[in-house]
């Protein structure tokens, strides 16, 4: 073969190469392409739980509301299902699990005021007392009540909603309970405030709990709140709320005063009738006093018995204990509790008498 025959082969050889392997990369993004569609449509997304505070729909106004349809199917399926109208995305909806009421609610914005007027919702509903759907312009609001706390599982999948209910006992090792409150029976803490202008501290006690849980994310550790100050859910409603979720240990965090302005100190109540081994409400105040007292390094007043009308420790079924991290009627004690950084010493007291507690309890 001549040189410019071989030359002329060799070139003819490369082009073939090249649209070969164009193909081949075209069939490759082609199958890629459909396979990313494919998955798109069909793929599940878990949708994440919020608290009402960081949910931001506040601004939704109710312009109507109308019970929702249910359609049982025996107890057949694990999770309930909601239908969602064509088109709602993961990042149309919103949930929120209003523990303390017992009740979990879902934005799903872009859908039709009507669509759940015909559209029921199907698959398990076991743990659902009622159900309704508020609307307002294209938002659409369903709240469900339930017989019990729990937590919610959420997934979208094919254009549907799946929901499951599951005790938080079975979703999490370590359960605390927070509480910032007073330790007064129902209503009595509205009541206080208006008469005697406790808002401040009360906003003081709601400040070292979000402290707190903030030192506690990331330890494996479940935190619930009672959200008592903006609420004023009553102390037995509180303690219930602790029972359901079957806590490891409830603390409530609370303000102390007294007609001796002179007096100061952190000091620590429980309740002596509720006693397990090894680890019980007293165990649990004296924990709390010795090492929030080491982290401000303040003075410690020891643990008192909490009295006949403190229903949150009476009436708890858990550990529980409340601590009285300081003397506003104190001058300088109560200049202190107005710092943040000293707030920042009291929350990181209680985290390490909460870790302490599991080391003694061997969980």
């Amino acid at each position: 073969m001549r040189l410019h025959d071989r030359v002329e082969s060799k070139a003819i050889m490369c082009t073939k190469l090249r649209i070969g392997t164009f193909a081949a990369a075209l069939l490759f993004c082609a199958g890629a392409m459909w396979g990313m569609l494919f998955f798109a449509k069909h793929k599940a997304i878990v949708i994440g739980d919020v608290v009402p505070e960081q949910a931001g729909k506040e601004t939704f106004r109710s312009e109507g509301e109308q019970p929702l349809r249910f359609r049982p199917n025996g107890g057949e399926a694990s999770a309930l299902c909601i239908p969602l109208e064509a088109g709602t995305k993961a990042e149309n909806i919103v949930i929120e699990n209003h523990y303390m009421d017992k009740q979990f609610w879902i934005y799903i914005e872009g859908t039709s005021p009507y669509y759940y007027a015909k559209e029921a919702i199907s698959g398990n509903i076991t743990g659902i007392e009622e159900g309704n759907y508020e609307y307002a312009g294209d938002t659409v609001l369903l709240k469900f009540g339930l017989d019990d706390v729990y937590e919610c599982k959420s997934v979208l999948e094919e254009g549907r909603l799946y929901i499951e209910f599951v005790p938080p006992g079975e979703v999490y090792d370590k359960i605390v309970v927070l509480d910032a409150g007073v330790p007064t029976a129902a209503g009595d803490f509205a009541e206080r405030e208006s008469a005697e202008g406790k808002a401040e501290e009360g906003e003081l006690a709601e400040d070292i709990v979000r402290r707190l849980r903030k030192l506690l994310e990331g330890s494996g550790i479940k935190v619930y709140d009672t959200g008592t100050g903006s609420n004023a859910v009553s102390a037995a409603d509180r303690a219930a709320f602790a029972n359901a979720v079957g806590a490891d240990m409830l603390i409530s965090i609370r303000l102390n005063e007294s007609d001796n302005a002179a007096r100061y100190g952190i000091e620590a109540l429980y309740n002596a009738e509720y006693f397990i081994p090894a680890f019980g409400g007293v165990e649990l105040a004296d924990n709390l006093v010795r090492y929030v007292t080491i982290a401000v390094s303040g003075r410690g007043n020891g643990l008192f018995l909490a009295e006949e009308t403190d229903d949150l420790l009476k009436k708890a079924e858990v550990p529980a204990a409340a601590i009285l991290i300081g003397y506003t009627s104190n001058r300088q004690e109560n200049t202190l509790l107005q710092r943040a950084d000293y707030r920042d010493r009291v929350a990181k007291g209680l985290y390490d008498a909460i870790l302490a507690a599991y080391e003694e309890r061997n969980l």
